[in-house]
């Protein structure tokens, strides 16, 4: 029964509480944290708290939100775009939010991601990730293993020849992966050869492992170097948001 304002305040730090342990609990087994459920308690919540942003936006009677609420109210929507990358509707939303929450620089940068994403254009997406914000850039590493497992998918396609080969160090920076010990889990994982000197990876429409299931998502270096820097009840608690 509480009012929208009320809500927004119970629904803000639980997403971000939510978001962090998707995260955080990633490489923890089953009997230990249930990732759908997760990402269902998260879905519900944000849908939830993105209802009270649009119910007081058509409040005439409400009053201007603060600077701190505005900041607020635009991390939260960046949080849902990048949970819900490639889904038209989260996109389609973007397209219709105020101009205030449009023309916030880390908005923008979601934006940018999310475009990049329906455009196809993986490579941009990919070094987005990284520029992201604490939680933000954590949320958006759960959805890693899906796109280097396109962009493989990719290279098998465009690479599929005896004659060619691409270097280890150029995947290593597309992909994200910080060691040749990395890409090698993900090569064996869906049947791609190195060469034999280990310096190039060889591509194979015909080998590669099409019904292999995506590799579990991971800590990544890039999130766990932002996530030194911060005091976590601070972010949970959307009091700082860089």
């Amino acid at each position: 029964m509480y009012d929208a304002s009320q809500k927004i305040r119970l629904l803000e730090p639980i997403v971000m509480f939510l978001a962090y342990s998707r995260y955080r609990l990633c490489e923890e087994s089953i009997e230990k944290f249930d990732p759908k459920i997760c990402n269902q308690h998260l879905q519900e919540c944000l849908t939830g708290v993105l209802c009270c942003y649009d119910e007081l936006e058509d409040l005439e009677s409400h009053k201007e939100p603060t600077i701190r609420e505005l900041e607020r109210r635009c991390f939260i929507e960046c949080l849902y775009q990048v949970f819900n990358l490639g889904s038209p509707e989260s996109f389609a939303r973007s397209l219709t939010l105020p101009d205030y929450v449009r023309q916030n620089a880390t908005f923008k940068l979601c934006f940018q991601i999310c475009l990049a994403f329906q455009q196809g254009n993986l490579y941009r997406v990919l070094m987005g990730f990284p520029q992201l914000p604490h939680v933000l850039c954590a949320l958006a590493a759960i959805k890693l293993q899906a796109i280097r497992r396109s962009l493989l998918q990719i290279f098998t396609h465009a690479y599929s020849n005896k004659q060619l080969s691409v270097p280890v160090p150029y995947l290593l920076r597309l992909l994200l992966i910080d060691s040749t010990s990395g890409l090698q889990d993900q090569c064996r994982h869906y049947n791609i050869a190195f060469t034999d000197d280990r310096k190039a990876v060889h591509f194979s429409k015909a080998d590669f492992n099409h019904n292999t299931d995506l590799l579990k998502p991971k800590h990544e270096r890039f999130v766990e170097s932002k996530l030194k820097r911060i005091y976590l009840p601070e972010v949970l608690l959307l009091k700082k948001f860089y």
